[in-house]
């Protein structure tokens, strides 16, 4: 999708009428990036190109064994609410609150132009919170990453080890957007 399908795409009346024609359909910009949460310092590296400028989400996916073992885990939470939302530091939300959100994972997210390797973006964010689930998975998102048109390299460093994910599959992708 470029920059004029993308505009028409969010205009009032041409806008639903493409979208229900799947003329707006936006895929990943990069998705199935493995990253091992069960190691300190494991990072993640790719080359992605950006079409249209906006704000991208970059979510983790986590693949459980089994749909047992995805509605039996508290590491990862199995809810979402407002506390979820920006910047908010897990110790800041009220404990009542905190039932179900999972643990916080620390990311260092750093993105770079590809020609000159100058940074873009450099930002540790700690997430919090599943934003959907389904089968065995679990995706939350780790940020949203505000990016021109342009050919990038994204480096996602896990900064701290996470215990009791063991046979859990982790992978890492940056999307268009979550719905319409």
């Amino acid at each position: 999708m470029g920059p004029i399908t993308y505009s028409l795409c969010q205009k009032p009346v041409i806008g639903p009428a493409m979208w229900m024609l799947f003329l707006c359909v936006f895929p990943p910009l990069f998705s199935g990036e493995m990253i091992d949460l069960n190691i300190g310092d494991a990072t993640m590296k790719t080359s992605f190109h950006v079409p249209v400028e906006k704000i991208y989400p970059l979510d983790i996916t986590f693949e459980f064994p089994s749909v047992e073992a995805r509605l039996s885990d508290q590491i990862v939470g199995d809810r979402y609410n407002e506390d979820c939302n920006g910047d908010i530091r897990y110790e800041e939300i009220p404990e009542i609150r905190r039932t179900g959100l999972g643990r916080p994972i620390p990311f260092r997210i750093v993105v770079r132009k590809k020609a000159d390797e100058s940074i873009v973006l450099d930002r540790t964010i700690v997430s919090l919170c599943i934003t959907s689930h389904g089968g065995k998975d679990k995706v939350r998102t780790i940020g949203y990453l505000p990016l021109a048109i342009g050919d990038y390299v994204a480096e996602v460093m896990n900064l701290e080890k996470q215990a009791g994910l063991a046979g859990v599959k982790t992978t890492i992708g940056l999307y268009g957007g979550h719905g319409k």
